[in-house]
């Protein structure tokens, strides 16, 4: 018998939540959690979004109705109310700007800029977009 995976908990994406660090807090399957969740792009999670934390069902599991996840009803990124204390300054993303090119205006590393943005897809920048960065 094929082992059957229910949503045994939902989590609501926060700032700085990655897939993997919400698969071990989890202790599931980053794969797993991706089908789960209808994810096909690990890059692009966003804040609030709705994740099934899928788990083995059991002999006689408690009905639970699965939340609505996947891109379309995922909410518009807004920006914070208030500044992230680690950002030095923040830059607003134009056509044409890419995470490498901002990290070396800015003269960090792209390391440095990618950890103060997690919940931003590298490849998919969005113009208009307030990136932080850092001090």
């Amino acid at each position: 018998m094929a082992n059957k995976y229910v949503c045994v908990d939902v989590y609501t994406v926060r700032a700085g939540d990655t897939l993997y660090s919400i698969a071990q807090r989890y202790n599931v399957d980053v794969g797993l959690l991706m089908r789960a969740n209808k994810v096909h792009n690990p890059y692009n999670l966003r804040i609030g979004t709705n994740l099934c934390i899928p788990g083995l069902a059991q002999e006689d599991p408690i009905p639970q109705p699965l939340p609505e996840v996947g891109p379309e009803e995922t909410p518009e990124p807004q920006p914070d109310a208030s500044p992230n204390p680690g950002c030095k300054t923040t830059h607003t993303v134009k056509s044409g700007d890419t995470l490498y090119m901002i990290a070396k205006m800015h003269k960090i590393t792209l390391d440095a800029l990618m950890n103060a943005n997690p919940n931003i897809d590298p490849y998919n920048l969005q113009v208009g977009t307030e990136l932080c960065i850092p001090q």
